[in-house]
């Protein structure tokens, strides 16, 4: 990943499961291609970089694609290099996702959720209305960013994510809010399970016949 300009190759039989057109992984590629990345950097700069980018989809022979081959931008590559910035995000649960809101939240706690000894992030209005990605001029009042944006972000994550999460009202002057309170915690080991066999159950494509040892092991570890 180091090296500027590299392609990376991926059969599309890896990428579509049990599925036998490659409609739904086009689709995904040509979002991914069009989807920027905003980034505040540690020096406290934003980055704007799209998440994926060229890409060739290879045939050999008749039939459907058998290979994709893509580049990153090299201004995204430090981003996925450094542990702190970039949350390796399960494709299970970010498809399972239905709203922009509860995806950016899960993101947001993402990236935090292995930081010893920090349960929560205090974020300006404002700066939470940002990270969320709610259009500027819309959910105008608190009440309507809670009611659209918030709550619904919060119910997605604690459905899908291993980690639940709640946001509360921390700071106020006067009537207007002006500071909240991302806080998150990991779900026992009961919780995953079930949470893993519900998924699974929604998404059975995306999911292997059996609990993975891995995830097993994980768990009970």
């Amino acid at each position: 990943m180091a090296a500027e300009g590299q392609e990376y190759r991926i059969p599309f039989a890896e990428l579509r499961g049990n599925h036998t057109s490659n409609d739904r992984v086009t689709e995904a590629i040509l979002s991914l291609m069009q989807t920027v990345v905003r980034v505040r950097m540690s020096d406290g700069s934003t980055r704007n970089v799209h998440l994926l980018g060229p890409t060739d989809i290879e045939k050999f022979g008749p039939g459907i694609a058998t290979m994709l081959t893509y580049e990153l931008h090299p201004k995204l590559l430090p981003i996925l290099q450094d542990s702190q910035i970039f949350a390796r995000l399960e494709m299970q649960i970010l498809h399972g996702f239905a709203t922009k809101y509860g995806m950016a939240l899960y993101e947001i706690i993402a990236k935090r959720i292995g930081l010893k000894h920090v349960f929560y992030n205090d974020f300006e209005t404002e700066e939470l209305r940002d990270y969320l990605g709610v259009p500027e001029g819309k959910l105008v009042s608190f009440a309507a960013l809670r009611r659209k944006a918030i709550e619904p972000a919060v119910a997605e994550v604690n459905l899908l994510a291993p980690f639940s999460c709640r946001v509360d009202v921390v700071e106020k002057q006067g009537r207007k809010i002006t500071k909240l309170r991302v806080s998150w915690w990991l779900k026992t080991i009961d919780e995953q399970k079930a949470q893993w066999q519900a998924q699974k159950g929604q998404q059975a494509d995306l999911f292997p016949p059996a609990l993975p040892n891995a995830l097993i092991e994980e768990l009970n570890g």
